[in-house]
């Protein structure tokens, strides 16, 4: 791609996020077991309103267990009503939910399209993002080369605009993966 060439628009930003899927049940009572997805245990008690199946709700209550965390939730009074939910996917409203300065949540980063500091040229859009123990990775897809961005703020990111759904990155060799 030329410097001057137009980069696609950007998906557009995700209105709910997926936050968790209940796992199992706990006890006889009704409680789920839910495991957080891209965020901590302790982060998703603080969450507020959920929604499954599109329906909100409110848990009666919420409370970490080890990495999960456990939820009593309306109406669901014993165990087999808790069993009817296993694999259900809870997720939450973006707009709900404010998250310290420079932190983002993944479905929130899948769908930007992301630019070379400098020259600034259209890199690709990522794909997906790809969690590890040192950090996390974009795959970003380019018109001709699939790239793997380490998200490392000020080494490889730049900075990241949810309004304009951009990324600007700082481009290194190496950089670029085999995969299609």
């Amino acid at each position: 791609m030329g410097l001057f060439d137009k980069a696609p628009a950007p998906a557009p930003a995700p209105e709910f996020i997926e936050v968790g899927q209940i796992v199992n049940t706990h006890g006889v009572r009704g409680e789920v077991k839910v495991q957080p997805w891209d965020v901590s245990a302790e982060r998703l008690c603080t969450f507020k309103t959920f929604y499954m199946d599109g329906t909100p709700f409110r848990p009666l209550s919420k409370r970490v267990h080890g990495e999960m965390v456990l939820m009593t939730l309306p109406e669901i009074t014993d165990m087999d009503a808790a069993a009817a939910l296993k694999t259900k996917v809870l997720s939450i409203k973006r707009e709900d939910v404010r998250l310290p300065k420079g932190e983002y949540f993944d479905e929130e980063i899948v769908g930007m399209n992301v630019f070379n500091y400098f020259p600034h040229t259209y890199v690709g859009t990522v794909t997906e993002v790809l969690t590890y123990p040192a950090h996390k990775l974009y795959r970003v897809k380019g018109p001709e080369k699939t790239y793997l961005i380490p998200a490392v703020k000020d080494i490889f990111i730049n900075d990241i605009n949810t309004t304009s759904r951009e990324i600007i990155v700082h481009m290194i060799e190496g950089l670029e993966t085999d995969e299609e």
